[in-house]
């Protein structure tokens, strides 16, 4: 970047500044996924054949259209959650592998705002795959109530935002020692016990039940399934209890991902590994 191009950026005010650096992001994103139009296509088709294995399960199983309904809200949330959870790992490894990655940071912009841009496309996307699932479930006789679709996408939206912010916990590993994966996989192990994709929280031990409380996961897929299920089921947690809850994990953990974030450049740029 030449200096008067530098310079004229460092004039900007704040928010022209995110707003700049998040549509560069977004941009990228788009450019790199039309690269491959074939790739991008099977990724939204293959949301469909999840859902066809849990409607024919519950077929096989004689669970009935409520069931099926729950299972598939519990897998399309997880699946929208997923890229929120892993995008920002994934777009730093590879700017590791193309030793891209100090460029990033020293752009003339808060830093604070690189790790929430490098993964706003892929938490985007996360959404529209979680409304795809739903929406292919219900083609398939879910039955579904879709006049609180406004609420349920805002608790979506919340959780992909806890997500993130673990996701930054992830990426703060990777930096120091080239891997995110035993955050993510830790967590996903979690979730997947807890987190109540497949079957609710309560039917867990008592003492591992208490690890549900601690995982944004269970949160939005209880919340999801009150707000579009016709026949709600019972214990879950109201949406009102939700968004406070995940309101207070958004901001903490968010703060808190950041500082632990911003700590580890600073040690990898002491050691010199940042780029390595």
């Amino acid at each position: 970047m030449s200096g008067a191009r530098a310079s004229v950026i460092r004039n900007r005010g704040l928010p022209q500044k995110v707003l700049d650096t998040f549509g560069a992001y977004i941009r990228i994103d788009i450019v790199e996924d039309w690269m491959f139009p074939l790739s991008l296509v099977l990724r939204y088709m293959a949301v469909i054949f999840p859902v066809l294995l849990y409607f024919f399960q519950s077929l096989y199983l004689d669970l009935g259209p409520d069931q099926f309904a729950f299972m598939v809200i519990g897998i399309s949330v997880t699946a929208g959650l997923q890229d929120a959870l892993t995008g920002l790992t994934g777009r730093l490894q590879f700017a590791q592998e193309r030793g891209t990655l100090e460029t990033y940071m020293v752009e003339p912009v808060p830093w604070a705002i690189i790790p929430l841009a490098m993964n706003i496309w892929r938490s985007l996307s996360g959404a529209v795959l979680a409304c795809l699932m739903v929406s292919v479930g219900a083609l398939f006789g879910a039955p579904l109530d879709l006049s609180r679709v406004p609420l349920a996408l805002t608790i979506l939206f919340l959780g992909i935002i806890s997500c993130n912010a673990i996701g930054t916990f992830a990426a703060s590993f990777l930096v120091l020692f080239k891997r995110g994966e035993p955050v993510i996989m830790i967590y996903g192990l979690a979730a997947g016990v807890v987190g109540g994709s497949l079957f609710p929280p309560t039917v867990l031990p008592g003492w591992l039940r208490w690890l549900s409380y601690l995982v944004p996961h269970s949160y939005v897929i209880s919340a999801e399934r009150q707000l579009l299920m016709q026949v709600p089921p019972e214990g879950g947690v109201a949406p009102a209890i939700v968004i406070g809850a995940l309101v207070v994990f958004c901001i903490v953990a968010s703060a808190s991902g950041l500082y632990v974030f911003d700590k580890s450049l600073n040690y990898a740029k002491r050691l010199g590994i940042l780029g390595v």
